[in-house]
C-alpha cells in the first residue's frame, strides 16, 4: 500500500514584525507537531518521503517530526510549495516516489487538496483544517483511486 499524509504546519507566530515566509512555531507549534508525527509512528505511518515548504515555519514542524521518521527518510525542501495551490501539490505528489509521503505545507492549499481527495468521505474535513492536523489517505493504483482514512489532530 502507498499512502499520502497531508499536513498542515504547526501554530506559528503571528509575525507581524517578519515576513510571512519567516515566521517560527510558537512553543504550542513545537508541542503540536510533535504530537501528530508520534500519533502517525504509532499507526505504523512513518514517512519514507517528505514534501516541504522551505518557508520557516514549516521547516520548524518538519524539524518537529523527524525524531519520529527514520534515518532514510528522504526530505525535499522546496521554495515552490510555499505559495503552491491545491493542483501544485498534487502535481508534486505525482512526481514523487515513497510508501509513506509527507507533505507539510499550509492552508489553504493543503487543506483544499485534503478535501479534493476525501471527495464524499471527507465530511470531516469540511470544517476546517487546523494546524498539525494530518490528513491520511491511501493509494490504489492512482490518484484516481485514493481512499480517505481520516484525519491525525495534536
Amino acid at each position: 500500500m502507498r499512502y499520502f499524509i497531508i499536513m498542515r504546519h504547526a501554530k506559528a507566530e503571528a509575525g507581524e514584525d517578519k515576513l510571512d515566509y519567516d515566521r517560527t512555531l510558537v512553543e504550542r507549534g513545537w508541542s503540536e507537531a510533535d504530537s501528530t508525527a508520534r500519533q502517525l509512528a504509532e499507526h505504523g505511518l512513518v514517512p519514507d518521503t517528505v514534501l516541504c515548504s522551505a518557508a520557516r515555519r514549516t521547516r520548524d514542524t518538519l524539524c518537529a517530526v523527524l525524531p519520529h521518521v527514520g534515518s532514510d527518510c528522504v526530505v525535499h525542501l522546496r521554495r515552490s510549495l510555499y505559495e503552491a495551490d491545491a493542483l501544485d501539490l498534487r502535481d508534486a505528489l505525482r512526481k514523487t516516489s515513497g510508501q509513506r509521503v509527507l507533505v507539510i505545507g499550509h492552508n489553504p492549499s493543503v487543506h483544499e487538496l485534503a478535501l479534493d481527495f476525501a471527495g464524499a468521505d471527507g465530511g470531516n474535513l469540511a470544517h476546517g483544517f487546523p494546524t498539525s492536523t494530518a490528513a491520511v489517505f491511501t493509494l490504489g493504483f492512482g490518484l484516481d483511486t485514493i481512499r480517505f482514512d481520516g484525519l491525525i489532530t495534536p
